[in-house]
């Protein structure tokens, strides 16, 4: 893991090290957006008929095709590249020019990881980032990366089961979007936390009490994970008196005074008592 080597002071040179032994798996899933992209347009095709997924020229058609019932599966499908086309004329909800300029962009790079040696293809951790969110929002809609995160991680195998446990799965991915959240916000700029994740890094933030708490659920709790977390509850503006959590939407407001034990100055919206 990187952050073994972030933070137990390594030389740069074995940091460096790090991401070039990395760098095969991160083109990779950057080549995995493009193919989930295509995924989902075949999807949103196939709702509408998924006829238009299958090659109408005649000499592509499966021998025998014209005597008997054949499986979907043994029809020739449209190439990718005409994915979008086809989507955008059929489907009342047309994708926008700037995808379709990114979509092309993206089979470009996909294509030269997949089918070159070209050593100069580099992909940051940042920049495959951006390229997963911004496809998520171009495809799902804009800030819905954490419910979609939350609801993907309560089907997966890690946190889809939990046995003999009454807190159920949810501490564990609360967590874990936590944990992910703050790998992510940590290597983007701000504009692009702000975009994705109305995340400011120039406003006052504090380790969300409410979070906090579902943490406290799981086995083995240790106060020590929260320390290289992202605080999560900020203010809503420059000029706001409240503060409100990015995952969890808890709401709290700024006391004029700190607590005298904790040092916060989020203060309970409801209860007019220190979060803390």
């Amino acid at each position: 893991n990187h952050q073994v080597f972030e933070q137990t002071g390594s030389e740069q040179d074995e940091i460096d090290t790090y991401w070039l032994y990395a760098s095969p798996e991160l083109t990779a899933a950057a080549a995995m957006v493009q193919h989930a992209v295509e995924f989902y347009l075949k999807s949103k095709i196939l709702a509408i008929s998924p006829y238009l997924l299958i090659s109408i020229e005649p000499r592509s058609l499966p021998k025998n095709s014209e005597t008997q019932n054949l499986n979907y599966c043994k029809f020739r499908t449209i190439d990718a590249q005409d994915l979008l086309k086809i989507h955008n004329t059929f489907s009342p909800n047309r994708l926008p020019i700037e995808f379709k300029n990114w979509f092309g962009e993206m089979r470009s790079m996909r294509n030269k990881i997949m089918h070159t040696v070209d050593k100069t293809i580099s992909v940051k951790p940042a920049e495959l980032a951006v390229l997963i969110l911004k496809c998520h929002e171009a495809l799902v809609g804009a800030n819905f990366w954490i419910a979609s995160r939350t609801s993907y991680l309560d089907r997966s195998p890690e946190h889809g089961v939990r046995i003999g446990d009454e807190n159920g799965n949810h501490p564990y991915i609360q967590f874990a979007i936590h944990r992910e959240l703050s790998l992510v916000i940590d290597k983007l700029n701000p504009p692009e936390s702000k975009k994705y994740f109305k995340y400011n890094k120039k406003l006052h933030t504090e380790l969300c009490p409410n979070c906090y708490k579902t943490f406290t659920q799981c086995e083995f709790f240790d106060c020590k994970w929260t320390d290289d977390l992202v605080f999560t509850l900020q203010q809503k503006s420059d000029t706001s008196t409240e503060m409100q959590c990015i995952v969890c939407n808890h709401t709290t407001l700024i006391s004029e005074l700190k607590c005298n034990e904790c040092h916060s100055l989020s203060i309970d919206k409801f209860t007019g008592q220190c979060t803390w």
